[in-house]
C-alpha cells in the first residue's frame, strides 16, 4: 500500500477555494482580510497552486472549524474544499493501482464519516490514467464502505469526498459546498444571463481594493446582481441602478425587496446611452456595469458605436478621477471606441487594470478606467 503523507496536520489547516479564472488575486485579497479581521495573523494563501488555474490555497494555525467559517463568508469564491492527505499510485495495471486506492481509503480516518449516514466520492482525473474516474469513485467507495460500513447515496448524501488524481498523485480530502457560495442572492427574476455575484464583486473591489465610493451606479442593471454586491460590500454608500428594459426594473426591484436592502438601493427606468440627461442630485463617482455583449446590438460596428455612444455618456456623468468599470466580451470594438471618443470629442479615459477572465465558455475583460477632463 502507498505511504500517505497528511496535508492537515495539528499545526495546519488547509483549504482550497475556487473563484473565476483571471480572479485569483482577488479572492487571496478577500481572505487576508477577513483573516486579519479574525485575528488570524499567519494566513497564507497561493493562487493557482500548482498550476491549477482557478484555486486558491489557504492554510493558517487555525482550527477547521475556524478556516471553514471564514471561507464560508468570501463572497469571490464557488467552492470550498479541505485536503487531507496525498499518496503517489505505483506503477501497474489498473487492478492494482484501484485497489491501492481502496486500501488507503479503508485505513486512513476522514473527518466526518463517523457521523455521516451516507456519502458520495466525487473525482477530478488529469493525466493518461489505465482506469477511469468512475472506477477512482468506486475504489474509494469500496474502500470507506469496509472502514466505516456507511451507505452511499449518490444524490442526498451527508458527506462528499474528494478523490483527486493528477497523473500518478492522489489527494484526498472533504467538500464543504453542495451549492456554489456564488448563488447567494435571491432571485425572484432570473434574467438568461444574469452575472455572478462573484463577478460583479471582484469588478466592485478592483478599483477600491483599500476604500469605498459614495455613490455606486449600474447603468445596465438588469437583474440587479452589481447594485445588491455594492450594498453588502459598502453599507454607506449610496447604490443607484438604471435599465431601459421596464421588466428589468420590476425584476431588479424584486431581488432587492427579497435581499432586504430595498432602503439601500434605487432603481429607476431610463436608457443609459442618455445617462448624463439622467436627472441625480449626486454624480456617482464609480460606475460598474455588465453592458450587453453584442447579441442584441447586432454587427461589430453597432458594438463599436454603442460603446462610444456610453463611454461619452459615462464620461459626462463621471466627475473627474471617477471610475469606470466594464465587462467587455470584445475587447478590440471596446479599444476602438476608447481611441474614437478621444480622438473626436477630446475624451479621455486613464486605463488603469485590464484582465481576462473566465466566464463559463466566454473569456471576456475587465476594463478598470478613470475618467479625466
Amino acid at each position: 500500500m502507498p505511504s500517505v503523507d497528511q496535508i492537515r496536520t495539528p499545526d495546519v489547516t488547509p483549504l482550497l477555494v475556487t473563484t473565476n479564472h483571471g480572479l485569483e488575486d482577488i479572492t487571496a485579497k478577500e481572505v487576508c482580510e477577513r483573516a486579519h479581521a479574525l485575528g488570524l495573523h499567519d494566513i497564507r494563501t497561493k493562487e493557482s497552486p500548482n498550476g491549477r488555474t482557478s484555486y486558491v490555497r489557504i492554510s493558517s494555525s487555525a482550527s477547521p472549524d475556524t478556516m471553514l467559517d471564514l471561507a464560508h463568508n468570501l463572497r469571490s469564491v464557488h467552492h470550498i474544499q479541505a485536503p487531507l492527505f496525498r499518496f503517489t499510485l505505483p506503477s501497474g495495471p489498473a487492478e492494482e493501482q484501484l485497489e491501492n486506492i481502496r486500501a488507503v481509503l479503508r485505513t486512513n480516518k476522514l473527518p466526518g464519516m463517523d457521523d455521516a449516514e451516507t456519502f458520495r466520492v466525487s473525482t477530478n482525473r488529469r493525466g493518461e490514467h489505465c482506469f477511469t474516474s468512475v472506477d477512482v469513485m468506486r475504489a474509494a467507495g469500496a474502500g470507506l464502505i469496509d472502514q466505516y460500513g456507511t451507505d452511499v447515496d449518490l444524490e442526498d448524501f451527508d458527506l462528499e469526498v474528494r478523490v483527486d488524481v493528477r497523473q500518478h498523485d492522489v489527494t484526498v480530502g472533504i467538500q464543504h459546498t453542495q451549492e456554489p457560495l456564488s448563488r447567494r442572492q435571491a432571485r425572484a427574476f432570473q434574467p438568461p444571463a444574469a452575472l455572478s455575484p462573484s463577478v460583479a464583486y471582484a469588478m466592485l473591489r478592483l478599483p477600491y481594493l483599500g476604500g469605498s465610493p459614495s455613490t455606486v451606479l449600474d447603468p445596465f442593471c438588469g437583474s440587479g446582481t452589481i447594485l445588491i454586491e455594492a450594498a453588502r460590500l459598502w453599507p454607506t454608500a449610496r447604490v443607484l441602478g438604471l435599465d431601459r428594459d421596464r421588466d428589468a426594473v420590476a425584476g431588479a426591484r424584486r431581488n432587492v425587496q427579497q435581499e432586504g436592502l430595498a432602503s439601500r438601493i434605487r432603481i429607476h427606468e431610463g436608457d443609459a446611452l442618455g445617462l448624463a440627461s439622467q436627472s441625480n442630485d449626486k454624480a456617482p463617482d464609480l460606475i460598474v456595469t455588465n453592458p450587453p455583449f453584442g447579441k442584441r446590438l447586432g454587427s461589430e460596428m453597432d458594438l463599436v458605436t454603442f460603446y462610444r455612444r456610453f463611454l461619452s455618456e459615462a464620461h459626462e456623468a463621471l466627475p473627474p478621477e471617477g471610475w469606470l468599470v466594464l465587462l467587455v466580451l470584445k475587447p478590440g470594438a471596446f479599444s476602438g471606441a476608447l481611441q474614437a471618443v478621444r480622438d473626436r470629442r477630446g475624451i479621455a479615459y486613464d486605463v488603469r487594470h485590464v484582465r481576462r477572465i473566465q466566464l463559463g465558455g466566454l473569456h471576456p475583460r475587465i476594463f478598470v478606467m478613470q475618467a479625466h477632463d
